[in-house]
C-alpha cells in the first residue's frame, strides 16, 4: 500500500550539544544529518510531503 501524501514526514532527532548547526557557509547541517539519518524510503516520503506542499501554494496562488 502507497504512504499517503499527507503523512508527516520523521521528525529530526536532537543533535549533542557538541555538534556545530551551522558550517562557515551558512549551510544547516542538522538538516543534512537528519536527512541521512533517514531510510530511502523515509526521504522519498519527505520529498513527496514536500511536493504535495508546493503544489498546493502553487495552486492556491493561481486561483487567486
Amino acid at each position: 500500500m502507497a504512504p499517503s501524501a499527507y503523512e508527516p514526514a520523521p521528525r529530526p532527532l536532537p543533535l549533542p550539544a557538541s555538534e556545530p548547526e551551522y558550517d562557515d557557509n551558512g549551510v544547516d547541517l542538522t538538516l543534512l544529518r537528519w536527512m541521512a539519518s533517514l531510510t530511502p524510503t523515509e526521504r522519498l516520503r519527505v520529498l513527496q510531503a514536500n511536493v504535495v506542499a508546493l503544489q498546493k501554494l502553487r495552486d492556491g496562488r493561481l486561483r487567486s
